[in-house]
Order: structure tokens, then C-alpha cells, then sequence
């Protein structure tokens, strides 16, 4: 005979945390390569405004007005992004890695190696000038991109996830 259901109350204090002095920092390369793409926008606004102003004739400084605003809007983004990026790190465990982002916005995401199916590392052009990789955590649940990590970190950590998810499932 099978035994009763039950569901009991668990207290929530003796639930393990994640310890925020655990956490790693991303590289620290990962905010230069950030601030060059809001760079490159405020290039194309720029050149954008300045050829509108030259072939439109007659045109008077309008096109100057809305690169204005764009070039401040980067200015607040740019800044935004250099807290941001200072809040970003990820956490490894035993048993999972977790990841965490954003100053206005705070998240958390942990992904337990057991649900891990795939990894993989992949640098742009840009991240690859700098010494950078992007680690993709592939899971049954949601998925994980941890960017901004140094190239020896990421197929550390990629080796690290892919050993201890396969290491988790020989268990069960």
C-alpha cells in the first residue's frame, strides 16, 4: 500500500542562499567592449545628421536636434551600462551556476547542472579583439548566456558545466 500524501510547510530559513560575496565578476574588458557598440550608434547618429544637414538644401540645423537628444539618451545609456556592468557576475555551486544582472532591474537566474543539456562558447568580432567569450547554457527550462567572461574562464567554466551535468546525470 502506498503511503499518504503529504506536504508539509518546509521553513524557509534553512533554504541554502546564494552568497553574494560568491559571486564573480564578468571581465573586466566586458564594459569597454559595451560602451564601443553605444559608441558606434552615436557615430551613425552623428554621420547620419550631418549628411541630412548637407544634402537636404535649404535644410537648417533641425537634423542637429534629434542627434541631440539620441547623443544624450546614449550619454544616461552609457552611463546606466557601466553600473550595470559592475553588477554583473555569475556564481558557481555544486550543484548549479547561477547568474546575476541589472541595477534597475535585479535578476537572478540559476540553472541546476542536472537540467543541462548543451554548452557552448561564441565570441563576435569585437569580443574576440578583446580577449572575451559569451558561455550558452543550454537547459530543460530556461536558458543561460553568462557575457563578458575571459576566453580561458568560459571553456574552463564550459568544461566545468558539461562535466558536472554529465557527472548529475550518470547519477540518477
Amino acid at each position: 500500500m502506498s503511503e499518504p500524501f503529504s506536504n508539509e510547510p518546509i521553513d524557509v530559513s534553512t533554504i541554502p542562499q546564494l552568497a553574494d560575496d560568491s559571486f564573480v565578476p564578468v571581465h573586466p574588458n566586458y564594459l569597454r567592449v559595451s560602451l564601443i557598440g553605444n559608441a558606434i550608434f552615436a557615430a551613425v547618429v552623428i554621420v547620419a545628421a550631418v549628411l541630412a544637414w548637407l544634402l537636404i538644401p535649404e535644410s537648417p540645423l533641425w537634423p542637429f536636434i534629434p542627434m541631440g537628444i539620441l547623443l544624450v539618451l546614449m550619454a544616461i545609456s552609457s552611463v546606466l551600462r557601466i553600473f550595470e556592468v559592475r553588477n554583473i557576475a555569475y556564481q558557481v555551486r555544486e550543484h548549479d551556476l547561477s547568474y546575476r544582472q541589472g541595477i534597475l532591474v535585479k535578476s537572478v537566474q540559476t540553472v541546476p547542472f542536472v537540467r543541462v543539456q548543451h554548452a557552448e562558447i561564441s565570441q563576435g568580432p569585437v569580443q574576440r579583439s578583446f580577449g572575451l567569450s559569451t558561455l550558452n547554457v543550454n537547459s530543460a527550462g530556461p536558458d543561460l548566456s553568462i557575457n563578458g567572461l575571459g576566453a580561458d574562464d568560459a571553456n574552463r567554466l564550459r568544461a566545468l558545466v558539461v562535466e558536472r551535468a554529465g557527472q548529475l546525470t550518470e547519477e540518477l
